[in-house]
């Protein structure tokens, strides 16, 4: 598990990359519960409940490279938000540690794993 922000950033490189490659999912788990992202072909999925997804709203107002689009062959669950995240790693990572920071309160020493 990695408890600084840079460490995090270096762990979802990593992931984002593997997963590029190997053409495989990965899923970024903040802390206790805190929060999951998941991760595949260039998409982020997430749920959100309405605070969280206003909060999710402003970040994205920051980053542009990510959008919130629908699955393509079905609606998207209730509570469930799709980005795309046509980016380099770095630029993902950048972001999926602000979606951690920002949209679900996690603190600046949470701890992340991947599954």
């Amino acid at each position: 598990m990695d408890e600084t922000p840079a460490a995090r950033r270096r762990t979802i490189v990593s992931a984002i990359v593997a997963a590029r490659r190997d053409d495989e999912a990965v899923t970024f788990l903040a802390g206790d519960d805190l929060g999951a992202v998941d991760y595949e072909d260039r998409t982020l999925r997430l749920a959100v409940d309405d605070g969280e997804r206003r909060r999710l709203e402003a970040l994205l107002e920051e980053y542009h490279a990510f959008k919130m689009r629908q699955p393509e062959t079905r609606k998207a669950d209730e509570g469930v938000v799709y980005l795309s995240a046509v980016t380099d790693p770095k630029h993902a990572a950048d972001f999926v540690e602000a979606l951690f920071r920002e949209v679900y309160g996690a603190g600046e020493g949470y701890a992340l794993r991947t599954d």
